[in-house]
Formats: structure tokens, C-alpha cells, sequence
């Protein structure tokens, strides 16, 4: 009688059930989806108090807090009936510019290299001149090669997009560094998908890239402050000083608190993601093993969504 024998362990390796051949199923909640979930939901309440907050200071702005012609917070009651001269242009000859502005405006020779320097940059206001004054000045201006125009004053409970003599912020600019951020969320999606497939190299690829557009964000938005701060001088209507600092306005407050706070956190998304695009150079990922992938993807596409509602409510409203 024949004995039944067991089969060796090669056998056994090389015996495969289809129930070993199907794909690796994943929990759809795991600990630390629910902890990210838990992290992003405090965001929400952190970024929702924070646009609350400029909505109501906004709302609460009285209607002559900016005007065109004068420091925001000016009072403007003694001022209603004065107006100013708008310089596009020193033409040909800046000296000729700079004696009209000494003799005719009355400047002295601090202001007077302070209007020419803001002529350098798009243009110059003389503002605080009398009817008769600014008409003189506008016709002894244009005498002098210049470009000029006089300017009303006009009252705004906030400054308005795209209104240079009240609003710096560079809305072109800041819509291009929108849509790079936008199209770092696409290549982490694309990271992820590529490591479910298993397709570790193309995973890299697209984590390196999420790393270098978060990058070129965060390079545009510390080269807009630069400008913002030092690089222009701007007119009176949006600061008393010539730069746009934290300190110049309510409104300038508000604006490098929100954006402040926004680029510390795609800051923080870069080193993540820089640490996670490190270990996938090691290997440390799969298509069974890529949940910190997945949870880093969270968190940079709220960061993502975050910044679009910021560019709508700051720059665009």
C-alpha cells in the first residue's frame, strides 16, 4: 500500500490560488486617514476664522478709509475739495519735470526726487493742490514734455482690483502662480496613480515635480512681497511711506497675515514632500504600501484649494 506524501514547500510556493493573484485590497479608512482628516478639519475652522475675520473688517471699513489722493486712515474732512495731478510720464527731459514740481507745486527737494523715482516705476501724484493749483500744475507739466492729468479725489471703503493708486498687489501675476500651484496638485495625483500601478520610477518622476512647482510658487510669492516691500515705491493712496508693509494699511495687514499663513503651510507641504519623494528614491513605496503618499496628497490639495479661495477673496473681489 502506497503512502500519501506531503508536498515540499517549493510546491507549495509554486502552487498559487486565484484568491493570492487578485490585487491587494486596502481598508477605505485606516488610523491615519483619520487622523489627517482630523488635522485638515481644524485647517478648515483655522482658514474659515481667518477669511471671517477679513470679511468683517472689510464690511466695517468706513467708505473714505482709501482714497487716491491720501495716506489710508486720512481724515478727509478738511480735504474734500482738493485735487491732484497725475504724472504718467517725465518725457524727455526729467529735469525740466523736477523744476516744474519745485517751482510750481511748491516741493521740496526730498519730495521732489521722491516723485522722479516714482516715475521710474509707472508714475508720480502730486496730491493736496487746490483746483486752481492743480490746473496750473498740469498745464506747466505738460509744458515740460511730461504726461499729466489731474486727478479728483475719489473715496473707496476698500481699495479696488486693479486700481494702481490704491491697490499694489499684482493680480496678473498672482494668477499664473495660481495656476502653477494648480498644476502641482495634478502631478500628486499623478504620483499616487503611478504607485498604485506599481510604476515606482514614474511615481518619483511625479513627486519631483509636485516638489519643483511648489517650489516655483512659494519663489513667486516671496519675489511679490520683495516688490511689495522694497523693490516699488508707490503712490500716497497706498502707503504714506511708498512701500507696501504689514503696517501701512488694515488692508495690507490682512493681506500678508492670510498669505502669510498660506505660505507657511505650502512650505510645509514642500519639506513633506521633498522627505516622501526621498524615500520613493529608496524604494520605500509600492502598490501595497503607499498610504504616507496618499496622505501628503491630502493635505497639498487642501493647501491647493485653500490659496484659490484666498486669490478669489483677496486679489479678485
Amino acid at each position: 500500500m502506497e503512502h500519501a506524501t506531503l508536498p515540499t514547500e517549493t510546491a507549495l510556493a509554486d502552487h498559487v490560488t486565484p484568491a493570492a493573484t487578485t490585487a491587494v485590497q486596502h481598508p477605505p479608512v485606516t488610523p491615519g486617514k483619520v487622523a489627517m482628516w482630523l488635522f485638515l478639519a481644524t485647517e478648515v475652522m483655522f482658514f474659515t476664522g481667518l477669511i471671517g475675520s477679513y470679511i468683517v473688517l472689510r464690511t466695517g471699513s468706513p467708505a473714505t478709509a482709501y482714497s487716491n489722493l491720501y495716506p489710508p486712515a486720512t481724515d478727509l474732512t478738511l480735504l474734500r475739495n482738493t485735487e491732484g495731478v497725475l504724472i504718467g510720464s517725465a518725457g524727455p527731459d526729467s529735469e525740466k519735470v523736477a523744476e516744474v514740481l519745485r517751482r510750481v507745486a511748491g516741493l521740496p527737494e526730498d519730495q521732489v526726487e521722491e516723485q522722479l523715482h516714482s516715475l521710474e516705476h509707472g508714475h508720480a501724484l502730486v496730491g493736496g493742490l487746490s483746483k486752481a493749483k492743480a490746473e496750473e500744475l498740469e498745464k506747466a507739466l505738460k509744458g515740460a514734455g511730461a504726461e499729466a492729468e489731474i486727478e479728483p479725489l475719489r473715496t473707496y471703503d476698500w481699495p479696488l482690483p486693479y486700481n494702481d493708486l490704491t491697490n499694489p498687489l499684482s493680480i496678473d501675476l498672482t494668477a499664473g502662480n495660481t495656476f502653477i500651484l494648480i498644476c502641482s496638485s495634478v502631478t500628486m495625483v499623478l504620483a499616487l496613480s503611478a504607485l498604485q500601478r506599481n510604476d515606482k520610477s514614474r511615481a518619483s518622476l511625479f513627486l519631483l515635480a509636485t516638489v519643483l512647482i511648489g517650489s516655483t510658487f512659494l519663489g513667486v510669492q516671496v519675489y511679490e512681497y520683495y516688490q511689495l516691500m522694497v523693490g516699488h515705491h508707490y503712490p500716497p493712496g497706498i502707503s504714506a511711506t511708498g512701500h507696501f508693509r504689514p503696517s501701512v494699511s488694515l488692508f495690507a495687514s490682512c493681506f500678508f497675515t492670510m498669505t502669510g499663513f498660506h505660505g507657511a503651510h505650502v512650505a510645509g507641504g514642500v519639506v513633506m514632500l521633498t522627505c516622501i519623494f526621498l524615500q520613493s528614491l529608496r524604494g520605500a513605496y509600492s502598490a501595497s504600501h503607499y498610504a504616507p503618499v496618499e496622505l501628503v496628497g491630502l493635505y497639498w490639495h487642501f493647501v491647493d484649494l485653500v490659496w484659490i479661495i484666498l486669490f478669489t477673496v483677496v486679489y479678485l473681489i
